[in-house]
């Protein structure tokens, strides 16, 4: 999104600081260019109508993405259910995700269900490639789920390590992360309130 908004920018002769105006500071919108920040709706729409386009021009493939987050939540959802060839085949229609984080999350997964269908070997090799890649050296919760896979533990976090991951995304300005971690946190805390009432 950030490289297509500055593509657009420099396409019409614009410098950060007339595109920004008086609405938002030219650091903040060098930081939405550079992936570092995520703007809000109403901040989109003043660039989309500074930059004479619509806001689903600058963000093409949304349903797309949409489409592959749900494959993988229900993929998820299926090795919850000891179905885990069912979600081999919600994750083989994705097809190639290389994308960050996305992309690491598909492969955890994937792995996740062939060590289930007994395809250790397999899973193992995804593990291991997914281990060399440097960035996850400093992502302890996806580090936690490989580790999960590779002793036979659940590998969904708790709410609480959600929470305090929600924190630190928010800590870092990475709302979309905070977002995904506070999401799976209320979930957790729904099931365990509804397994906690009594039966009527």
């Amino acid at each position: 999104m950030g490289a297509r908004i500055r593509r657009l920018r420099l396409e019409r002769g614009l410098t950060l600081a007339r595109l920004a105006g008086d609405d938002f500071s030219r650091a903040f919108l060098s930081q939405i260019e550079t992936g570092r920040s995520r703007p809000s709706t109403r901040v989109l729409t003043i660039i989309a109508d500074r930059l004479g386009t619509q806001v689903d021009s600058i963000l093409p493939g949304r349903r797309e993405h949409l489409e592959r987050e749900l494959a993988l939540e229900r993929a998820r959802v299926a090795i919850l259910q000891a179905r885990p060839r069912l979600a081999l085949t919600l994750l083989e229609a994705l097809g190639e995700v290389p994308d960050w984080p996305f992309g690491a999350d598909v492969a955890i997964c994937l792995a996740q269900a062939l060590w289930d269908c007994d395809q250790v070997a397999r899973a193992s090799s995804i593990l291991s490639q997914l281990q060399q890649d440097p960035r996850m050296r400093d992502d302890r919760a996806r580090r936690r789920r490989i580790r999960a896979i590779q002793v036979g533990l659940p590998t969904g976090l708790p709410a609480p390590d959600h929470l305090r991951l929600a924190e630190q995304a928010m800590r870092r300005g990475n709302r979309p992360a905070a977002l995904e971690h506070y999401r799976s946190a209320r979930v957790l805390l729904e099931l365990a309130s509804r397994a906690e009432k009594p039966a009527r």
